[in-house]
């Protein structure tokens, strides 16, 4: 859960460094640590869920087919359904926000995505994921 805090920290100073200097690439990066946080806390889930898995199947950065192999594992996993909604755009995010030039998104979305993980965060802490 340390690494999931850190990629919401760094996501927080992303906005508010974009906020402060409006500077792309740092709005860009700051996707790139939303969409990190969002496949640590699936990962972690499965990882603490006390069920047999393929660690291979984790070997990805894809959202959609991490959901998919969550599910499959049949266990009370932990998934928004807005997360469940946009993890394609999510997790096109990871290589876009750090290496495509023309990549853009809202800061607003940038701010709404923060506000639900790091409430999705908090919910899975609750749970006594550790």
């Amino acid at each position: 859960m340390g690494l999931i805090k850190a990629d919401l920290i760094m996501a927080r100073q992303g906005i508010e460094q974009y906020r402060s200097h409006n500077i792309k690439q740092i709005k860009n990066l700051t996707a790139y640590h939303l969409q990190q946080a969002v496949e640590k806390l699936i990962k972690i889930q499965i990882y603490q869920s006390g069920k047999a898995f393929d660690s291979k199947e984790l070997y990805v950065h894809n959202l959609v087919r991490l959901i998919n192999y969550a599910d499959q594992l049949d266990f009370d996993i932990d998934i928004p359904h807005f997360i469940r909604e946009a993890a394609v755009m999510i997790t096109d995010w990871e290589a876009s926000g750090r290496y495509d030039v023309h990549f853009s998104v809202r800061i607003t979305s940038l701010e709404t995505y923060y506000d639900k993980i790091g409430s999705w965060f908090q919910d899975v802490w609750k749970k006594g994921i550790r």
